[in-house]
């Protein structure tokens, strides 16, 4: 830690104080539990949300199953913030807003989360279990159901499956959800927006494709892993602009199209967190398109190295921290949005989700997303 960690300060911290202190207490440790429980309590003194410790066997080398759940802070506890589509936590019958009470035996209540315990406990390797207690409704049913990791779908077959267009006053909407910022991930939202004409057959719900007004990019519980650039460089319109032709029977068209910028909006809530904080901060800086929803998770450091400790534990501590361009730390705090809407479930069967409803509005009203408020 003295020697990598982002701040040579270690924040202030009387490290060498603190290490003596935790080792007396792990030398008094009576079970493994207790053990953890001393290195979380040493290394939360650094407050970073990406500065934790995972036991031994916890978490395989590569090949991460899921159980696919996201969750984010909201109130004095946490809720399920998203749910996969088709994951354990899908089929379980886990929804948006469930109040989630215990994970794995862990009370989740008002004391914050690190990354590990918001995102990693939800993934490890396949077939392996995951206990999760949530309720629901207004007599706050409490229910428990036991989760088997299975190997997530790729980023780019998840935002295909997502995507689709929300019709509302004779004006159609594009709507995607990306769930994690890997390469592939960000390519496939390339793909389905820079030729909307051949995006249009991919299938029946694309149909009308090429008519979208506007896009509301869902990223709304995600999770990060992959530096966003190449999605905040392509909405701004620096794409392509046609290099060659291509000829079929009675059709001529240009290869690549230029990619015509469509107005778009960003939906984010407090399960959005790391790399997906950092594509809401550069849809800020560059005024690309409104954020719509919650305040963001505050986990928006450089993100995670990975050491191997002499017991098999691994250590992720943060190499950097991230400041947008005016100097402003969001580590703690989260990226406010433009347009605050709470994360509910649809109100009525002929409507979306409450941020989807407000991102609509929000395009609507706003045809110029240039010109919105900051």
């Amino acid at each position: 830690m003295r020697e990598k960690f982002w701040d040579p300060k270690l924040k202030g911290v009387d490290w060498k104080g603190a290490v003596a202190r935790a080792a007396q207490d792990i030398s008094g440790a009576r079970t493994l539990a207790e053990r953890d429980a001393v290195y979380d309590t040493l290394l939360a003194r650094l407050e970073d949300s990406h500065t934790f410790r995972v036991p031994a066997g916890r978490l395989p080398p590569h090949d991460w199953a899921t159980a696919g759940l996201r969750i984010g802070s909201d109130g004095d506890g946490y809720t399920v913030k998203g749910v996969i589509p088709d994951s354990p936590a899908d089929r379980a019958g886990l929804r948006l807003a469930d109040r989630v009470l215990a994970v794995d035996g862990k009370t989740y209540g008002r004391k914050p989360v690190s990354f590990r315990d918001l995102f990693l406990v939800f993934e490890g390797t396949i077939g392996s279990t995951v206990r999760v207690t949530w309720a629901r409704g207004p007599d706050f049913e409490e229910r428990t159901a036991l989760l088997t990791r299975t190997p997530e779908e790729p980023g780019d077959a998840l935002v295909w499956k997502s995507a689709r267009i929300i019709r509302r006053e004779g004006k159609a909407y594009g709507y995607a959800r990306v769930w994690g910022l890997s390469s592939q991930t960000a390519l496939a939202l390339v793909d389905l927006l820079l030729d909307r004409e051949e995006s249009a057959h991919a299938k029946s719900e694309l149909t009308g494709w090429e008519e979208i007004e506007g896009l509301l990019l869902d990223v709304r519980a995600n999770s990060g892993g992959y530096d966003p650039n190449i999605l905040a460089t392509f909405l701004r319109g620096r794409w392509s602009s046609g290099d060659y032709w291509v000829v079929r029977r009675g059709e001529r068209r240009l290869k690549p199209p230029e990619y015509r910028p469509l107005p778009v909006v960003l939906l984010i809530n407090s399960g959005t967190a790391s790399a997906g904080e950092s594509l809401a901060l550069k849809f800020r800086r560059h005024r690309i398109g409104p954020i719509v929803g919650e305040r963001s998770a505050g986990m928006a450091s450089g993100g995670a190295s990975a050491e191997t400790l002499a017991d098999g534990s691994t250590l992720w501590l943060s190499r950097s921290a991230i400041e947008d361009a005016e100097g402003r730390s969001y580590e703690g705090q989260g990226i406010p949005p433009d347009v605050a809407v709470a994360d509910h479930p649809a109100a009525a069967a002929s409507e979306e989700d409450a941020v989807i409803e407000a991102g609509i509005k929000v395009l609507a009203g706003n045809r110029e997303t240039s010109n919105v408020k900051r």
